[in-house]
């Protein structure tokens, strides 16, 4: 009953805003005063080509280079931190790992993408993703563009709840930056250098070498030290219609991280990762085509190790590899249909200490009490997708998909999806799309074999399940968005309903070998279903003032037993008020709060309500630009008691010149 009263409540929220915004969506007459149309940002992640933000069905976000420059970000989790039904908060009390998580779907059923490219990293439930947005050099991005919903039809498995895809600056002209910022989490010196078009050939360097500030928690410490990040770029064009588009980057970190004291010590980790992309694509098109062929592979590695006051241990040596193949063509049958299609070959591979080999292996009984085992498992994919884009009239405009994937480990999935846009008026719309997804289970679901001992006399053991059957889910979207004048606003109801979700079971064996023992094995159990709300409005009052707004309703829960899902806020929000001088090298300063109101945890099923609120001013002066800010001016902070975290308050100030 509780369950059907907050749909209900839902749906009543709606239709009340929906009311409220009457007046900004007043359909054809109010919008048709409107003479400057504008298409808005283009995006390309939704549907593999280029349309507007306005156009295309899916529920996107983007957000561009000017606008991660305005809030001084860190790292593309500062960046996208305020965009509607995100959340990279921490993972609870701990000050290492992030959430990734879109309309309250986990961080493993969010794909994140660097120029469409998967990238790899760690894929278990609690580290896959936690790691990633942080890792990226945030210095050389065009833009972000985030796909809330389904994903699977064009982008096959892990993109259930939607997609984070990073664009990186391409082919730029003649010249240079180089910049330093500095604040109480981070500090960094990074640059670039572009040789511009020489012939025709074009290449870019980027470099980025960060310093992770050491943060403490009783006794405890993040995981600080040194990241660094080096990226090449080339674009080789063969004639006006043709192209090889090549590149390469290197990302390293040494990181240290310290335990609280307890009786049995003290002890230090350390944390050596490297990961390497590279890729080579040739590309071109004509008056009908447009066409692309790749091939692109990355690999991470990871070195763990603790030092006691008596020994050394070495916890954790584990690679992880990502190999695709790729081609993609768009055909232009008419000037009413674009029909673009493609296939895809995926080879991803994990080993180390953490897994067994596949197809079975020692099973967790006939080595307690031993090191963790070393072994490797890897999963072959392939798959094909079709999708068109339909004009019906100057009104509605039609996007049905479909993709099949073929998974070496578990058989195949289909994965439709169809989108609308329909015009009311040239200034307002709506929006509809529907479509199935699924995700595959990953290596370590699938053949982890994993000894931990947190602390002494106490061991943890994890242990895949080859049986695992894939997630599926059922998506389902409305929007209803306008403009009016110096008003935008976009509202949106959204309907998720996974099943087969993996969770991990606990079993607790006692004592064993001298020691506190459980085990985790992971199983098909779950069922959720993910109902809420989007708004997001924006209002420019004059050349010197704007403001925006957004605001999220959430009501996840566990279909099994009606209670609402851990993790998530009910309600969540980002107010902005930003001005400008509106002069040659101006002057910008922008106040902004984000508010959570019953945020749910695991560890103590207690409900928090905060808000947080954040300063920066930038200015520009000719080629160099400055930026000073504050996050969580008013210090907001938890005890040791509460299971969720905040960084306090935090300080940046940074500068960049462009040459």
């Amino acid at each position: 009953m509780e369950n059907k009263g907050n749909r209900s409540r839902a749906l009543g929220v709606l239709c009340l805003v929906a009311a409220m915004g009457s007046g900004i969506f007043s359909c054809a007459e109010a919008a048709e005063e409107l003479t400057d149309y504008d298409l808005g940002e283009t995006v390309v992640t939704a549907t593999k080509t280029k349309l507007s933000e306005k156009k295309v069905p899916m529920s996107t976000t983007v957000i561009t280079a000017e606008e991660m420059k305005q809030k001084g970000a860190y790292n593309v989790r500062d960046a996208i931190k305020n965009a509607v039904s995100i959340d990279v908060s921490r993972n609870g009390t701990s000050m290492v790992g992030n959430n990734v998580s879109i309309r309250g779907m986990g961080t493993t059923e969010t794909l994140i993408l660097v120029d469409g490219r998967r990238i790899a990293g760690e894929d278990s439930a609690s580290t896959m993703n936690a790691y990633e947005l942080d890792r990226l050099n945030v210095n050389n991005i065009e833009r972000v563009e985030i796909l809330r919903g389904s994903g699977s039809a064009i982008w096959g498995s892990d993109a259930t709840g939607g997609v984070i895809n990073i664009i990186t600056k391409k082919d730029q002209p003649a010249g240079g930056y180089a910049g330093v910022r500095t604040g109480s989490l981070e500090s960094s010196v990074y640059g670039g250098f572009s040789t511009g078009n020489v012939g025709k050939l074009n290449l870019d360097v980027d470099f980025n070498l960060t310093k992770v500030r050491r943060e403490t928690n009783e006794g405890s410490t993040n995981q600080y030290g040194p990241r660094r990040n080096i990226s090449f770029h080339g674009d080789y064009k063969f004639n006006d219609h043709s192209g090889l588009d090549f590149g390469a980057s290197f990302m390293k970190e040494q990181l240290t991280s310290l335990a609280a004291s307890t009786t049995a010590g003290s002890t230090t980790s350390y944390y050596d990762n490297n990961r390497s992309d590279y890729h080579l694509k040739y590309y071109g098109f004509d008056n009908k085509n447009d066409w692309e062929v790749q091939s692109y592979y990355s690999r991470l590695g990871k070195v763990g190790r603790t030092r006691s006051e008596t020994s050394w241990t070495d916890f954790n040596h584990a690679r992880y590899s990502t190999w695709v193949n790729e081609a993609r063509n768009t055909y232009r049958m008419d000037k009413h249909n674009t029909l673009t299609y493609g296939m895809e070959f995926k080879n991803q591979k994990a080993g180390g200490t953490r897994f067994a080999n596949a197809g079975g292996g020692t099973r967790v009984e006939e080595y307690l009490g031993m090191e963790s085992p070393y072994g490797s498992a890897s999963q072959n994919s392939y798959s094909f997708y079709l999708q068109d884009e339909i004009e019906l009239g100057d009104r509605l405009f039609f996007v049905p998909s479909v993709r099949f994937d073929h998974h070496g480990s578990f058989g195949s999935e289909w994965s439709p999806r169809v989108g609308m846009t329909y015009n009311l008026s040239k200034a307002s719309r709506i929006k509809v799309n529907y479509g199935k997804a699924f995700r595959a289970p990953t290596i370590f679901e699938l053949y982890s074999q994993m000894i931990h001992s947190p602390i002494a006399r106490m061991r943890v053991i994890v242990e895949g399940n080859p049986d695992l059957e894939p997630e599926k889910s059922t998506n389902f979207d409305i929007s209803l968005e306008g403009e009016k004048g110096k008003a935008t606003g976009k509202l949106t109801y959204f309907h998720n309903k996974i099943s087969n979700l993996i969770d991990s079971q606990a079993e607790f064996r006692g004592f064993m070998n001298g020691a506190m023992t459980f085990i985790y094995r992971y199983r098909n159990v779950d069922k959720a279903t993910f109902d809420g709300l989007e708004a997001e409005t924006k209002y420019r009052f004059d050349k010197h003032w704007s403001a925006r707004a957004n605001y999220t309703y959430l009501d996840a829960r566990d279909d099994n037993t009606g209670s609402r899902l851990t993790g998530r806020a009910l309600n969540t929000g980002t107010v902005e008020l930003s001005w400008t001088d509106a002069k040659k090298d101006p002057w910008t300063a922008t106040l902004y709060n984000q508010w959570y109101q019953n945020y749910l945890t695991s560890a103590n099923n207690k409900s928090y309500s905060y808000s947080l609120t954040n300063f920066v001013v930038t200015k520009d002066i000719g080629k160099m630009s400055l930026y000073a800010g504050v996050d969580n001016l008013f210090n907001k902070k938890f005890d040791s008691t509460d299971s969720i975290w905040t960084d306090g308050r935090v300080w940046r100030a940074g500068m960049e010149w462009k040459f």
